[in-house]
């Protein structure tokens, strides 16, 4: 498909095309901004077959333009069947199916989404119940300093899954999930390597009522910030522990968001989600660095035509707040237009 973007943003920018409030300027910044963007749009490949080894197996590629100076970055490239996906594509650890709809790229602040290469095994049953469980490779997005530094990754990441949709329909269903991630980081005044475990449970729900749809989403953990929205980029998988040098420590997150939907007719549909995003110290964190990024929350409420089958147009306001371990509170505002086409 093809998407264009226009983003207008007042009473100060977020200077990111993904609106994070984790990104929200604390001072300074411009106060208005405008963009267009089209690195959104997004090209793909899809082979559908039967094997007699595999069965019925899909083969998937896709491809958008958010890459370096807008190069062609990789979104999926994986090959599924009935029992297992093997790949690179949406990590198991996220519930895609529940997510609110948006024309931010980025999605609710809360909102559990990543990528990773995987071997994913999953087993469905006749009245709706699902599960599965992965091994997926390890991206680690921390911070080291001067007695601590953060390699190679020794151990994938395990995540898995429980889902329910109850009638056999997707548009029902609530889903529990779970991740340990074991970050390897060193120890540079001894001279050694070791470990932290990182683990993250997760609950989501889409419920649909007639033209209502409810989605939302809690996720909890300690070294999973990598694996959430707001927080993925900002260091905070694993940090060098204030009170002992050398040794690195994992800051506890909790996520959320809820979003209603109402879809008015084949033509009409309207959205709107509220999410948050919390990290919370220990041993003397806040207190080493006041001006990180505390707490982010998110609000957003948008409108879309089907113009026809392949054309989709539609507006979408936003609003983000920053809070900081010192107590500052920033905030940004931003509207979006947006017309896509699917061919």
């Amino acid at each position: 498909y093809l998407q264009t973007k226009i983003e207008y943003a007042f009473d100060r920018a977020v200077n990111n095309v993904d609106f994070l409030p984790s990104a929200i300027s604390r001072s300074g910044g411009p106060s208005s901004q405008y963009r267009m963007d089209m690195s959104n749009s997004t090209l793909f490949l899809k082979l559908v077959g039967t094997s007699r080894w595999l069965g019925d197996f899909t083969v998937y590629t896709s491809a958008d333009w958010r890459g370096s100076g807008l190069g062609l970055k990789l979104q999926n490239a994986y090959l599924s069947t009935k029992y297992f996906t093997v790949g690179y594509g949406i990590g198991t650890f996220m519930d895609i199916n529940a997510i609110p709809t948006t024309i931010d790229y980025g999605g609710p602040c809360g909102m559990t989404f990543y990528r990773s290469t995987q071997l994913q095994l999953r087993y469905g049953f006749d009245f709706g119940l699902s599960m599965g469980i992965a091994v997926e490779a390890p991206d680690v997005n921390a911070t080291g300093n001067e007695t601590v530094s953060i390699g190679a990754q020794r151990c994938p990441n395990v995540p898995m899954f429980v889902q329910y949709c109850w009638r056999n329909d997707i548009n029902n269903h609530v889903r529990i999930g779970a991740i340990m991630r074991d970050i390897s980081y060193t120890d540079k005044l001894k001279g050694i390597d070791t470990d932290k475990v990182g683990w993250g449970v997760q609950a989501s729900a889409l419920v649909t009522m007639g033209k209502f749809q409810l989605k939302g989403q809690f996720t909890a953990g300690e070294g999973i910030g990598s694996l959430v929205n707001n927080i993925s980029n900002i260091g905070v998988d694993v940090v060098p522990d204030p009170q002992s040098p050398g040794r690195a420590m994992l800051l506890t997150s909790e996520s959320w968001y809820a979003g209603l939907q109402y879809n008015f007719n084949s033509k009409w549909l309207a959205s709107a989600a509220f999410s948050q995003t919390a990290l919370f110290s220990r041993n003397g964190y806040s207190a080493a660095h006041p001006e990180q990024f505390r707490k982010g929350q998110y609000a957003v409420a948008n409108v879309f035509y089907n113009v026809s089958n392949n054309l989709q147009v539609g507006i979408e306001y936003l609003h983000g707040w920053r809070h900081d371990f010192d107590g500052r509170t920033s905030n940004a505002n931003r509207v979006n237009l947006s017309a896509r086409y699917d061919f």
